[in-house]
Formats: structure tokens, C-alpha cells, sequence
């Protein structure tokens, strides 16, 4: 990590001053560069497994995507298990991995584990719990963008594009609309995880 990797990511901050957090994105970066050379990609999300399957609750941040997740571990109890609470990585060849890493959110939920992935869930708030099946790739692709780490450099963002444009026939893709009661995590249980692990 250079000096000037540093001083990129203390400008994008509005403080202008080094923090350790600023010094720990600027190594993340580099390595989430790193990882696009074997497929793999930084994703925004919290992701679990049930059964075996791996699952990836997404939002933007402060929305609610750890909470509904808590609720679904709540609901869910033994079969369900944390992969990695906040920046998961999907490799992407014949099928789509999931594997954790050592940044796993402020919770520090997270497990040293890599799984199939079945579905990534795009969450928003609403007071009635509701989902559906997204299978509109231009809405996907919206949506992926802003989960996904882009490099700075133009070659390493056409490759971590490419990336993402495999996975579309790779995994399922649903929008979920939920609370934060046990109702919402129910929903999603029933309606999408149970059928995605049968």
C-alpha cells in the first residue's frame, strides 16, 4: 500500500484526517484489487447459510439489512448460520461461492466459511412484509452496482464488471420489503429461503 493509496481514501472521507479505519480501507481496496484476478468480487451484504445454501441480505447502509438478518437467525435457530455480516466475497466461475473474510461488519458476526450461494435479497423498509422475484436484468444490474466494490483503475473496474455480468444466470434475485418484526423474517424464510433449499 502506497502513500498515495492512503491519500486517496482520506479524500473521499469529509475529515481530511488519517484514521485507522482510512489506513484499513486503503489496504482493503488493494487487496479486493487483488481478488479480481482469481474472479472474485467485494460484496456489500450480510450473508448466511441454511442447509447449507448461502444467502445475501442487501441494502444500502443504516437501512436494516443486519437487523432483518439477526431476525431471521432468531427465526430460523441451528441450520442457520453467519458467513460474513458485511463484506462477503463471491467468486464467480461455473456457480457462485461465498466465502467470509476477516471484515465482517461492527458486530463482528462472521464465520471462517465458503458456501454455495442460492439468492441475493435486495431489502427496502415497508410496513407490510412483501417480496417478489426480480428476473429484469437492467434492474438487477442497478442494483448490484451499488453493493459491489469498483476499483479506481479502468482495467481492474471492466474486470470486476465482467464478474458481475456472470452472475446473473448464476443465482436467483428477489426485492423484499420488510419491518422489523418476526413477521418479515418469517416471510422471508417461507416464501424464499425454505423453497431455495429444498
Amino acid at each position: 500500500m502506497s502513500e498515495q493509496d492512503l491519500i486517496n481514501e482520506v479524500n473521499e472521507t469529509s475529515s481530511g484526517k488519517v484514521y485507522v479505519s482510512e489506513e484499513i480501507s486503503a489496504l482493503y481496496r488493494k487487496i479486493a484489487d487483488i481478488l479480481l484476478e482469481y474472479d472474485i468480487i467485494v460484496f456489500h451484504g450480510s450473508s448466511f447459510m441454511v442447509n447449507n445454501q448461502g444467502f445475501i441480505v442487501t441494502a444500502r447502509s443504516g437501512v436494516g439489512k443486519s437487523t432483518h438478518v439477526k431476525l431471521l437467525e432468531e427465526f430460523i435457530g441451528d441450520s442457520f448460520k453467519y458467513i460474513n455480516d458485511d463484506k462477503p466475497l463471491l467468486e464467480v466461475k461455473d456457480n457462485v461461492i461465498i466465502h467470509s473474510n476477516p471484515w465482517n461488519g461492527k458486530e463482528r458476526k462472521g464465520n471462517n466459511i465458503s458456501t454455495p450461494l442460492k439468492a441475493i435479497l435486495f431489502l427496502s423498509r415497508s410496513e407490510t412484509p412483501t417480496y417478489k422475484k426480480i428476473d429484469n436484468k437492467e434492474e438487477i444490474y442497478i442494483k448490484l452496482l451499488s453493493q459491489t466494490y469498483l476499483p479506481r483503475e479502468k482495467s481492474k473496474r471492466e474486470k470486476a464488471l465482467k464478474i458481475m455480468d456472470a452472475l446473473f444466470n448464476k443465482t436467483n434475485f428477489y426485492e423484499i420489503n420488510v419491518n422489523q418484526n418476526i413477521e418479515s423474517a418469517k416471510m422471508t424464510y417461507e416464501r424464499i429461503i425454505k423453497n431455495e433449499t429444498k
